[in-house]
C-alpha cells in the first residue's frame, strides 16, 4: 500500500494569494497541517483526499481581526466555528471581551473547544465587556482599570494576548474620564511590548485626541463610522489627523458591526484614496433591528465599493497577519504556512448591503463560501460543520 504525499488536495480553482502575488489557477496540496506544495497541477493520486474546485476561487483562510467569540463568557459573543468557519475565517481575533480578571476560561476551556484559530486582545478594564449589558460599558468605574495586572497578563501570554483594546465610546466611557483611559490602555501597551486597539466609534471626546495615543501599528478600529466625530470633516474631505495617523502606520480596520460603518463615509474615503487597512466585522449577537455581516459578506460589499479583489482579500489576510505579527504562520498559502484556506463561488446576481442609517450599497457580485481547510483538513463544507481530529 503507497503512503500518500498529501492529506488533502484543492485542484483546478483559482488561487488569489496577494502575498504571493498569485491570483491564477493553481492546485494546493496540504500535509501535516501545513501548506505542502502549490503548483499549476498536482496529481490527484498523491493525496489521501482530494476536492475539485474548479471554476471557484481560493484564498489563504481569512482573518477577522475584530470579532467577540467568547462564546458563552458574555451575552453578546458568537459561537466561533459556525460563525468563522462558514465565512471561509480561519483566525478569529476577540476584541476585548475579557480582562485580566476573566479571559483565562477564555484562554482554557472555550477557545480550545473550536477549530477556529482564536486569539485575543485583553479589555483594558479588568472584566471586559462582562457587565454591558447592565451597564452600557465597561468603564464606568475606574477602578477597574488596573495597568501593571493587565499588562503583566498581556506579557504572560505571548501567542494568544495579542494587545490590549479600549472602547471610546459615549456609553462605555464618561467624557471626563476618556483621556485617563486612554492614557491607561496606551501605557498596557508600552508596558506589555504590544499594541493598542481603540474602539473610535461614538468617542466622548474629539478623534484627534484619540488618535495622538496611536502610533506604528496600533489599531483604530470602527475607522469608517458615521458618528459624530468621524474621520471626515465638513466638506466630506479625510480629516489632516486621520491622514498624519496613517502616515505614522495607524491601522484603519473596518470592524463594521452594522453601527460602526457609514456607506457615504466609507465611499469618501475610498474615493480619497484611503480604503481600509483591514477588514472585520466586529461579529457578534446583535439586537433585532441590527444586521451584522460575516467576512465573506464584507469583503463582496468592498469589493462593490470600488476597493479591487486583490486588495479586499489582502485586507482580509496578509494585512491583518502582519499586524499580529503572524506574517510567517498565517495569512498566505505560500508551502510551509499554516494549511488555512478558503474556497468561495463568485456568485453573479443584484446584491444589497447597508448600514445602520439606511444607506445601501448595491453590487453584483458575492464571495459565497464552498468550503474552509483549518490546519490542512476540511472544516466547513457546503453549508456544514466537518468532523475533524486534533489539530
Amino acid at each position: 500500500m503507497t503512503t500518500a504525499n498529501y492529506d488533502l488536495l484543492l485542484t483546478g480553482g483559482t488561487l488569489l494569494d496577494p502575498a504571493q502575488g498569485i491570483n491564477d489557477r493553481r492546485d494546493v496540496a496540504f500535509k501535516d497541517g501545513v501548506v505542502a506544495a502549490v503548483a499549476e497541477r498536482i496529481d490527484a493520486a498523491q493525496s489521501a483526499m482530494t476536492v475539485d474546485v474548479s471554476g471557484k476561487l481560493v484564498t489563504p483562510g481569512l482573518i477577522d481581526l475584530h470579532g467577540h467569540f467568547y462564546h458563552g463568557g458574555n451575552p453578546t459573543s458568537v459561537n466561533p466555528d459556525v460563525i468563522c468557519l462558514s465565512s471561509g475565517t480561519t483566525t478569529g481575533v476577540d476584541a476585548g471581551s475579557a480582562g485580566f480578571l476573566n479571559y483565562q476560561a477564555m484562554r482554557d476551556y472555550v477557545f480550545p473547544a473550536h477549530r477556529t484559530r482564536l486569539l485575543a486582545f485583553l479589555h483594558v478594564g479588568a472584566v471586559g465587556l462582562a457587565v454591558n449589558r447592565v451597564l452600557g460599558g465597561g468603564l464606568h468605574d475606574m477602578r477597574v482599570i488596573d495597568v501593571d495586572e493587565t499588562a503583566e497578563h498581556i506579557k504572560q501570554n505571548p501567542g494568544f494576548c495579542f494587545g490590549v483594546k479600549v472602547r471610546m465610546h459615549v456609553n462605555a466611557v464618561a467624557y471626563w474620564n476618556a483621556h485617563e483611559a486612554m492614557r491607561a490602555a496606551r501605557e498596557v501597551a508600552d508596558k506589555s511590548g504590544t499594541r493598542l486597539m481603540v474602539h473610535v466609534s461614538g468617542t466622548p471626546i474629539p478623534l484627534p485626541d484619540v488618535l495622538e495615543f496611536l502610533g506604528p501599528g496600533d489599531i483604530s478600529t470602527h475607522a469608517f463610522n458615521g458618528h459624530p466625530e468621524h474621520m471626515l470633516d465638513r466638506n466630506m474631505k479625510i480629516r489632516p489627523e486621520v491622514k498624519a495617523a496613517v502616515d505614522r502606520g495607524v491601522v484603519m480596520d473596518l470592524a463594521h458591526a452594522g453601527v460602526h460603518c457609514d456607506v457615504e463615509v466609507t465611499r469618501a474615503a475610498l474615493e480619497q484614496g484611503l480604503a481600509p487597512h483591514t477588514i472585520s466585522t466586529d461579529i457578534h449577537v446583535p439586537p433585532p433591528e441590527r444586521t451584522v455581516y460575516q467576512m465573506n459578506d464584507l469583503v463582496s460589499k468592498m469589493h462593490a465599493m470600488g476597493m479591487p479583489l486583490d486588495d479586499a482579500i489582502a485586507a482580509s489576510t496578509s494585512t491583518p497577519a502582519k499586524v499580529l505579527g503572524l506574517e510567517d504562520t498565517i495569512g498566505s498559502l505560500a508551502p510551509g504556512m499554516c494549511g488555512d484556506a478558503a474556497v468561495f463561488d463568485q456568485r453573479e446576481g443584484h446584491f444589497v448591503w447597508m448600514d445602520s442609517v439606511g444607506n445601501l450599497q448595491r453590487g453584483t457580485m458575492r464571495l459565497d463560501t464552498f468550503a474552509a481547510v483549518r490546519a490542512g483538513q476540511m472544516a466547513w463544507r457546503e453549508g456544514q460543520l466537518v468532523e475533524m481530529g486534533n489539530c
